[in-house]
């Protein structure tokens, strides 16, 4: 069991291609689609993503606790497996939609598109949710091996920068190459949304493909009996196994869950507010906010290939720590990108940079979950689900409050404008950063001392985790 196939993991590792495919477009291109495209405020548009947010976070928590009590899921498919099902069909029921003007209602009043677009953000995010809580689950009913398991974060995490590396890739070639003579090759506007509308599709039928070969390649019916063989031949069987309640009462489970959710908001914001920053303050060509995330993501999924050596040699916390100082040192080149080098090549020096250090700090702050979990596969889902929660929720709130500040309009781009998303692209990962290095110390503090002591004690008390057992590292 703790000794995977490369096929095996493989499998594993495409079954999150979907999912990162429309989360590259929902991050990088909704809030620049909706203000540009669909011309809708600065504000609503921040409300359209806080609610796709919001209901991600509620999904999230709504199927975390219900996947861990699905016994064994549709006509025994396996219960993680059954939720990534649904999950898949949701998504590709309702992506296609969000990237396409109001059927009928093109012209229709803003709060008459919002509530068009708004269902089918809801169905999306719903499916978005059982799909990454289902997949994330899996790892430690995969192996009790950490090395194992950073392994699978690691190849789950290479599939997401390739996913996103696919997704901008098509978006250069739309936008670049799939221009008429009347085209404005700056400035993004409604003449644009064929080119988002084929690209929600061609996504989506690509994700379905790798979404095949997961449900094809991965067993999780033969894992469960494996695992439950293994637990009752061992001292596994004999200790109590901590549920929800139990993580709810411990310290380090809310110290992973600040970390995670600065991680992701590092990734998710700087992710969301680049095309603007190339755009508006910058002012590039429409055709760089394909490019150079390109270039991020691919500095990003080159940091994956040494990531199981660095962890091996250095643990996660070191490593991690060295992902918040490239992370940091990516904040000040945004801060001087006029004054260093110029706009082209700091935007290159930045996004490789801060490619590389999402990379680090994201896949050991996955790792550190996983590890929290250790051998108690059945709370699983509740644990990533939680932590998403903090992740989707913030995220939401950040944009929200951020686009309610904006001073940019939809018919010009002023000096204050450039400034703003200037200052969001090297304020904001900083700060992230700095709270995550807190967090990070915490956690190292309150590490477990041995082999003997390599448990989360429950309330930080001996009664408590007699109470609710005990959690292998």
């Amino acid at each position: 069991m703790d000794q995977l196939s490369l096929p095996k993991k493989l499998s594993y590792g495409v079954g999150h291609v979907l999912n990162d495919l429309t989360a590259s477009m929902w991050f990088s291109y909704l809030l620049i689609y909706l203000h540009r495209v669909v011309n809708f405020s600065n504000s609503l548009s921040g409300y359209m993503m806080l609610l796709g947010q919001v209901s991600d976070a509620i999904s999230t928590a709504f199927v975390g606790f219900e996947s861990d009590r699905t016994e064994s899921g549709f006509c025994n498919y396996g219960r993680r497996k059954t939720w990534h099902l649904v999950g898949v069909i949701s998504v590709l029921m309702s992506f296609p939609f969000m990237f396409n003007l109001c059927i009928g209602c093109e012209n229709a009043p803003e709060w008459a598109r919002f509530y068009y677009y708004a269902p089918f953000v809801f169905i999306f995010q719903f499916g978005w949710a059982a799909t990454q809580i289902s997949h994330l689950s899996l790892i430690p009913q995969l192996s009790h091996c950490e090395n194992e398991r950073v392994s699978l974060n690691a190849i789950r995490y290479a599939f997401t920068v390739a996913s996103n590396l696919f997704t901008y890739g098509a978006a250069f070639l739309l936008l670049k190459l799939n221009n008429d003579a009347s085209s404005d090759d700056t400035n993004l506007s409604r003449d644009d949304a064929p080119k988002f509308m084929y690209l929600s599709i061609i996504v989506c039928v690509v994700g379905l493909i790798f979404q095949i070969i997961f449900h094809v390649g991965t067993n999780e019916e033969n894992l469960l009996s494996e695992e439950e063989i293994r637990e009752k031949s061992t001292s596994f069987s004999n200790r109590a196994k901590l549920d929800w309640a139990g993580y709810l009462k411990s310290y380090r489970f809310y110290l992973v869950a600040a970390l995670y959710m600065c991680t992701r908001l590092i990734v998710n914001m700087t992710q969301v507010y680049y095309p603007m920053f190339l755009t508006d303050t910058l002012q590039l060509d429409k055709s760089s906010i394909a490019l150079i995330p390109f270039i991020c993501f691919l500095s990003g999924f080159l940091a994956t290939f040494p990531l199981r050596r660095l962890n091996k040699h250095f643990g996660d916390y070191i490593v991690c720590l060295f992902g918040l100082v490239i992370i940091l040192f990516s904040s000040g080149l945004f801060w001087y990108d006029d004054i260093i080098y110029g706009k082209k090549v700091t935007s290159i020096v930045t996004s490789i940079l801060l490619g590389s250090g999402s990379t680090i700090i994201l896949c050991t702050s996955l790792t550190l979950t996983t590890d929290l979990i250790g051998s108690n596969t059945g709370s699983g889902a509740f644990v990533f689900g939680a932590m998403s929660f903090t992740d989707k929720l913030s995220n939401g709130l950040a944009v929200a409050v951020l686009q309610q500040f904006s001073p940019c309009q939809q018919e010009s781009i002023s000096c204050d404008c450039r400034h703003y998303y200037h200052t969001i692209m090297s304020a904001l990962p900083s700060v992230c950063a700095l709270l995550a290095f807190i967090s990070l110390v915490l956690l190292y503090i309150n590490r477990p001392r041995s082999t003997e002591s390599n448990s989360l004690l429950v309330n930080q008390g001996e009664t408590e985790n007699q109470n609710y057992g005990t959690i292998e590292s």
